[in-house]
């Protein structure tokens, strides 16, 4: 880019036609943009990260497109915008509107709804490639490493390569006071029982209040009723998720605030947003390998990681494991394993403290910060409409 052109762009009003959902990355985007950026038509659903209100609804309609097998698109209207930001999918050329667009990616399999087996065909998946090929799409923007190297892996992006970036999410920081309690509060939070290791939850809770009866367990899942009685667990809160829906400012100043160590042993995920929550509030955590959570939770600095065994990303660069597989020896294992992490955590506090404060910095004003992700992102914007 010539010298003359980037400082007309330094000072240039970028205005965006952003294609975003409720969830929060895209909710802490519009709401703390980059200098001299205007998102175009922003949703009371977006402003407000409005993501689990209709998370299933959404999942019906994901489900819809995997039977007809059509990769996600939108067509977009042409308007006084400078470039389109989608995390809705692709944006096809049409002759009325050609406009640059730059594209988020949760997994490369989001383009079928984190259908694992589609981006396999061949014709959709050189589809795919000639629209990422294309001189107006800009920018391919993945939300983790893990999903940059997935790009590698299931396509061939020999003439978009070096589209292809991680832009980690973010999150503004609140302001808030710990209220001293007595017992050492553990949070769990799983919107998928299951699949974020629920069962196994339960039973590492089980251990740990027969040792460490000044232990509290605060749990947000839906968890079924003949579970609750057959664990029997003691000083626990239960709070349900999808029967509950908590604003999420809320959520961080009633609960993540009021805890002291965050459990998410997850067996279900691409990226971990709870983690960045987690982080803002200073609690040091204990989860799992599983895809992109080793880039948010370093082992030994702001939390500590449990290996799923079995489970090794560049097998096939999978977001979930199958939870029917820890059975047996496996689940004792890792359950075995979980409770020794957290009995770290429950022991020492300074480990604790020194944990919770590393991953703060790191969100605060570190490579996860929104000056950091703001910085990045407006470079974006600048060399797409250049």
């Amino acid at each position: 880019m010539k010298k003359s052109m980037k400082a007309l762009l330094k000072n240039k009003k970028i205005k965006v036609k952003q294609i975003f959902g409720g969830h929060q990355i895209y909710q802490e985007i519009v709401n703390f943009p980059p200098k001299d950026v205007e998102y175009l038509n922003v949703s009371n659903e977006t402003r407000g990260g409005e993501y689990y209100e209709s998370k299933r609804l959404k999942e019906k309609l994901g489900a819809m497109l995997q039977k007809l097998k059509i990769p996600r698109m939108m067509i977009v209207k042409p308007g006084n915008y400078d470039l389109i930001h989608s995390s809705r999918g692709i944006i096809p050329i049409q002759f009325w509107n050609r406009k640059p667009w730059v594209i988020d990616m949760e997994h490369v399999h989001s383009f079928f709804g984190l259908n694992p087996h589609l981006i396999k065909n061949k014709f959709l998946k050189r589809f795919i490639e000639k629209k990422l090929e294309s001189k107006y799409c800009k920018k391919v923007l993945c939300h983790c490493e893990a999903t940059r190297q997935a790009f590698f892996h299931f396509l061939d992006c020999e003439k978009f390569k070096d589209k292809i970036e991680v832009l980690y999410p973010s999150s503004h920081i609140s302001s808030f006071t710990r209220e001293p309690h007595k017992k050492i509060r553990i949070l769990a939070i799983m919107s998928i029982f299951y699949g974020k290791a629920g069962i196994q939850v339960l039973k590492v809770f089980s251990k740990i209040q027969k040792k460490y009866p000044n232990v509290e367990f605060w749990i947000r899942a839906d968890v079924p009723e003949e579970l609750k009685k057959k664990t029997k667990l003691n000083n626990v809160k239960y709070m349900d998720y999808f029967g509950n829906i908590i604003p999420r400012e809320d959520l961080i100043k009633d609960v993540y605030t009021k805890c002291d160590i965050f459990f998410y042993p997850t067996l279900v995920d691409s990226f971990g947003y709870s983690l960045i929550d987690a982080m803002t509030t200073r609690l040091p955590i204990v989860s799992t390998n599983l895809y992109a959570i080793p880039e948010i939770v370093r082992n030994e600095e702001n939390g500590i990681i449990v290996k799923i065994p079995g489970y090794e990303l560049s097998k096939e660069y999978n977001q979930t494991f199958p939870w029917d597989l820890l059975t047996g020896k496996t689940e004792d294992k890792f359950v075995e394993d979980c409770y020794n992490a957290l009995g770290r955590l429950i022991q020492n506090k300074q480990l604790r403290e020194r944990m919770g404060k590393s991953g703060f910095e790191r969100i605060s004003k570190g490579d996860l910060s929104i000056s950091a992700r703001n910085k990045k992102l407006r470079k974006i914007y600048e060399e797409s409409i250049a």
